[in-house]
């Protein structure tokens, strides 16, 4: 069963999105191969929302904060942490 206070997405630059307006990462689970899923914990069901706000062209971030997180991310990828 999962916890309805995570949200698990699979695609990194969304996952960059998330945590750079906020959204905790809470870990990164690997599965087979290459494919990792990222763990963010959403109590209030945020993401969904975030993710319809990206699509829409609607999300506005500081390009700064954008740039760390994809470092942020892509560190912990290859750190395995």
């Amino acid at each position: 069963m999962e916890n309805a206070r995570e949200f698990r997405i699979n695609d990194f630059y969304q996952a960059v999105i998330l945590k750079t307006v906020g959204l905790p990462l809470l870990r990164l689970e690997r599965g087979n191969g290459k494919f990792v899923t990222f763990v963010f914990d959403d109590p209030e069901g945020r993401a969904k929302k975030i993710l319809e706000e990206y699509w829409g062209r609607k999300i506005k971030v500081i390009a700064r904060d954008l740039v760390e997180s994809v470092n942020e991310l892509k560190t912990r990828l290859y750190a395995g942490i």
